[in-house]
């Protein structure tokens, strides 16, 4: 513990869970967009959201792809990005893809952590990361209890970075 609090170990770690700013404000990280808003205007604002960390060091993000615009039933979607140490310290990094539904037959959450990887990078080093998303991970539960895939528009999210794709 003494090395994490003098900087000699460089911790690496996001939460699990959102964490609440005052008494009774727990909520799940995938709640709908609808539920963290009131009547006032102020919303709820968590003290950390799901998937917040510190460390030592920081990380940059760029050059979110997918390999293309429009998937089918049957097809896969390869997902890449590009993260940088841009800190003065080696460090770890969990790089975390969220996919949000734009359109549902039933409110769809606001975003869910579809993958995730975590990764060592030395000050200045990049890595590009690949990720596949399948139709089923598209899914959601519909009103019979029973997941569903419906057509519609997508958009991943990887670190403040968004892209958009349709489902056919």
């Amino acid at each position: 513990m003494a090395d994490v609090l003098f900087g000699d170990f460089n911790p690496c770690g996001k939460l699990p869970f959102t964490y609440p700013r005052f008494p009774n404000g727990l909520m799940t990280y995938d709640h709908k967009a609808f539920e963290t808003e009131s009547f006032d205007g102020a919303g709820i604002r968590p003290q950390f959201e799901f998937g917040d960390g510190l460390s030592y060091t920081t990380f940059s993000y760029k050059d979110l792809r997918l390999n293309r615009k429009i998937i089918g039933s049957s097809e896969q979607l390869t997902v890449s990005v590009t993260v940088t140490n841009s800190g003065q310290r080696a460090g770890k990094e969990i790089v975390q893809l969220y996919l949000s539904e734009l359109v549902a037959s039933l409110s769809p959450p606001g975003k869910r952590l579809k993958r995730f990887a975590k990764i060592y990078l030395n000050p200045g080093q990049s890595r590009t990361l690949t990720f596949q998303l399948r139709p089923d991970d598209l899914s959601f539960i519909g009103a019979n209890n029973k997941p569903v895939v419906e057509p519609g528009e997508f958009e991943v999210t990887i670190a403040g970075l968004k892209n958009r794709f349709e489902f056919k």
